[in-house]
């Protein structure tokens, strides 16, 4: 079985970037060509999804109510902020207690945390406030200058913070090699450099991506998909020996010790990433990437990765990011000690929209968090203690009534069920809580077949 129609073009030579489909099955691993051979049939018993998502075209659709909820809804709360004794009708963000914390001890080896796309918006400032509480924080950005720039601006901040302290025994920003996430090359070097240096990894977060689709890869693969997700699952399963060596410990001796933290970036985005919406238009791609049967399987996966075949690659790495999630703490999770989250940062003004119009970037900035504040699952997520159950944060408000979750401490007391998607696009922001996100109903398997997939892409 073909899985793309081969292109007379060559593939692109390293570092370049083209916008024709090239054949996927010329670059795939023979691993990967065995997935698509293997137990077709399993897809027969499949279940329907147990919550629908949402087409795709309803996102657009939901942007404006969102928007007037979120203005009117802030600017009530305003007006009650002035009435005498209104304590019981704010809706206070979530606190990050310091007990509810790794601890990070000052020393000469403090612990070491990768941020990637930290040289700018919610990367960087979630690796400056890691950096501010004790940590080690290494900028993974494709940029040297860059990196170098933003490494430089945190180191400030830290000697402006800590003051006459000694500054070797507090955190600090460095950067290491530049990583481009669209080249599985870049990547392995990445790793191995980190691997010569360090012997331990304790925080890893899944920050850099991109919002735009189209181009293909200098590894034949659709550069949205794969800078937002397949980039990062190669880089994490690279790292995970180093995180299984960390041991991250609270203040309290009632809280078992940890192995590493994985921070895995999603978006609202997620709840818009059906199955079922793809189009054999263009005739790049094998019909068996076209199914529309309603199951988020490995030929789905293969889709998003595959040039040509899906227009919502960037939708789709957000929901893949959340099924790795699943995998990551199913593989490596309970007694190995690695415990791995889902974040949505929420509506962020940051440069992720620098292709957009100056009115575009303006219009944002208003009503959009700033990036320290949608840095804020980030940070919850890497550092905080995480109910047993919790895979999801955000940071809105909902209009529902809380569920009891596990375990939880004073940090994360606040949890929905699942939301109606608009009102996590925009809303009261609360700084982070547990929620709980739009899933296939058979999500275990998809996460499986999503696993086995990246593995053969990218031959790991």
């Amino acid at each position: 079985m073909k899985i793309l129609q081969p292109h007379p073009r060559s593939p692109p030579t390293h570092g370049s970037r083209s916008k024709a489909p090239f054949a996927l099955s010329e670059r795939m691993s023979p691993h990967a060509d065995q997935i698509i051979h293997n137990n077709d049939d399993e897809n027969d018993c499949w279940k329907s999804d147990m919550q629908p998502f949402f087409p795709r075209a309803s996102f657009t659709k939901m942007c404006i109510p969102a928007l007037l909820y979120s203005i009117l809804f802030n600017s009530v709360l305003r007006v009650l902020s002035y009435v005498p004794f209104n304590s019981w009708m704010r809706i206070n963000p979530s606190t990050l207690h310091q007990e509810d914390c790794f601890i990070t001890p000052k020393s000469s080896s403090p612990p070491i945390a990768i941020v990637t796309g930290s040289n700018t918006g919610v990367g960087f400032e979630t690796a400056q406030a890691l950096a501010v509480r004790g940590y080690h924080v290494i900028l993974a950005c494709r940029s040297r200058q860059k990196g170098l720039d933003a490494v430089d601006k945190i180191n400030q901040k830290i000697s402006t913070v800590c003051g006459s302290e000694d500054i070797s025994k507090v955190g600090k920003a460095s950067f290491l090699q530049p990583l481009d996430l669209a080249s599985f090359a870049s990547i392995r070097s990445f790793c191995k450099t980190f691997s010569e240096k360090y012997d331990v990894l304790n925080i890893l977060v899944n920050n850099a991506g991109i919002n735009s689709q189209g181009d293909v890869t200098e590894d034949g693969l659709e550069i949205c998909f794969q800078s937002n997700f397949v980039g990062h699952f190669l880089l994490t399963k690279l790292l995970v020996p180093s995180l299984m060596k960390a041991k991250n410990t609270y203040k309290s001796n009632k809280y078992k010790e940890e192995a590493g933290r994985i921070v895995n970036l999603s978006s609202v985005t997620h709840h818009f990433a059906p199955s079922n919406e793809r189009t054999l238009s263009n005739g790049h791609g094998s019909a068996d990437l076209f199914r529309n049967n309603g199951i988020h399987d490995k030929h789905f996966w293969l889709g998003s990765a595959t040039p040509g075949v899906s227009t919502a690659t960037y939708r789709e790495s957000k929901l893949a990011s959340i099924l790795f999630t699943i995998e990551l703490n199913k593989r490596y999770g309970g007694e190995k000690g690695v415990r791995s989250i889902a974040v949505n940062p929420g509506s962020v003004s940051s440069d992720i929209w620098r292709n957009e119009s100056a009115l575009t970037q303006k219009l944002y900035s208003l009503v959009y968090l700033t990036p320290k504040q949608g840095a804020s699952t980030s940070i919850a997520g890497s550092i905080g203690n995480l109910p047993t159950d919790a895979l999801y944060l955000q940071p809105y408000w909902q209009p529902a009534f809380g569920r009891k979750m596990q375990s939880a401490t004073q940090s994360f007391q606040r949890s929905y069920p699942l939301p109606f998607p608009m009102f996590e696009m925009l809303g009261p922001y609360i700084s982070h809580s547990v929620t709980v996100p739009r899933l296939p109903a058979d999500c275990y398997k998809s996460s499986e077949q999503l696993w086995e997939v990246c593995e053969g892409l990218t031959s790991a």
